[in-house]
């Protein structure tokens, strides 16, 4: 990830702490704070890796999913997954048909798949999804908070990152968890 802002040593905002620990699945979570929950493709495809994961290197060809995940129409988190296409191939999960579907539910619930450690981030305007909040109007002084995990699928890896816009934030000060 660009301009990716190391976490470490900084104090959790109090509204996020439990969301960016939690080791379960977010989308079960979300749906947990809305009437109605959407998944929105931003864009799927292969892409150059832009750095480093677990078994690949930058440049290398993974498939890339990047997503909104809304809560009654107001997108609270931006997911971007990795997969390197060895995983891509072996078919455990059809990645590309996915559509509007989160990933989140086939991932916790495929036997196949073992979950690694929970990575803090944080992300400023110039990454990914600084600059989607900003194009989706949601301004922000201080970096984003995210979460990123390496899963692996079969013995294969990939990697979900997930990014709390500041709509999420903002909800969870107003006292929505």
């Amino acid at each position: 990830m660009q301009a990716l802002i190391a976490a470490m040593e900084q104090p959790l905002p109090p509204a996020l702490a439990s969301w960016l620990q939690d080791r379960n699945s977010l989308t079960l979570r979300l749906k947990t704070q809305c009437r109605q929950f959407d998944v929105q493709r931003l864009a799927e495809g292969r892409e150059l890796a832009l750095d480093s994961g677990p078994g690949w290197q930058v440049g290398d060809p993974l498939w890339q999913r990047e997503v909104l995940l809304l809560l009654d129409g107001v997108p609270w988190v931006y997911a971007l997954t990795e997969v390197p296409l060895a995983t891509l191939a072996a078919g455990d999960i059809d990645f590309p048909s996915l559509g509007e579907r989160p990933l989140g539910e086939l991932l916790f619930t495929n036997d196949r798949l073992s979950r690694g450690e929970l990575h803090l981030t944080r992300h400023d305007h110039k990454s990914r999804a600084g600059r989607v909040a900003l194009e989706l109007g949601q301004n922000f002084s201080e970096p984003l908070w995210g979460r990123s995990r390496q899963f692996t699928l079969s013995g294969r890896p990939l990697r979900v990152n997930e990014i709390f816009l500041p709509a999420a934030e903002q909800a969870l000060k107003a006292g929505l968890d």
